[in-house]
């Protein structure tokens, strides 16, 4: 786990055993969305772009306030920061698997009607956030990579063109 300092040393660790056989350590940056079960979150209700049914976990998650969207960006630029602290080589943001920042850019998930939601652009804004500030906050040495989803295959949803764009 990388959401809280206490995991920092125990990284490290990792971090130093993994580059000692001349390998490379990434921590895969992700929020699962809606895709988070309650009981696997303290009995929270999940967030997610629009109060959209998971067909996934049976629940239907709260649509995100721009608190909470600040709130969910900051905690990708903590884990980061920790990564970095922890000595690993970078992050990987997923922007795939139908997670948290692909349901920002999915019209079947993003119903928003504000700076988040709509246009292409406008649901692009979320995960572009997240990635400018990482490295904002990590700097212009630590390498930051970001899985995106190819054609969603589903009716109305975005395809390859699409993904292509927000890469």
């Amino acid at each position: 786990a990388i959401h809280e300092d206490r995991f920092v040393e125990g990284l490290s660790l990792l971090a130093q055993a993994v580059q000692a056989e001349g390998a490379r350590l990434f921590a895969q940056l992700y929020q699962a969305g809606r895709y988070a079960y309650s009981f696997l979150i303290g009995g929270r209700t999940p967030l997610a772009p629009s109060a959209i049914r998971s067909k996934l976990t049976g629940e239907t998650p709260k649509a995100m306030d721009l608190d909470e969207i600040e709130m969910v960006q900051q905690s990708f630029v903590q884990a980061a920061l920790r990564a970095r602290a922890a000595g690993l080589d970078g992050v990987e943001v997923l922007g795939s698997a139908g997670y948290l920042i692909s349901q920002f850019l999915s019209p079947i998930t993003n119903k928003r009607e504000d700076g988040y939601g709509g246009s292409w652009e406008n649901r692009a804004r979320f995960g572009r956030e997240v990635v400018e500030k990482i490295r904002q906050a990590v700097g212009p040495d630590f390498p930051i990579m970001v899985r995106v989803a190819g054609n969603d295959f589903m009716p109305g949803g975005n395809t390859n063109k699409e993904a292509a764009g927000f890469a």
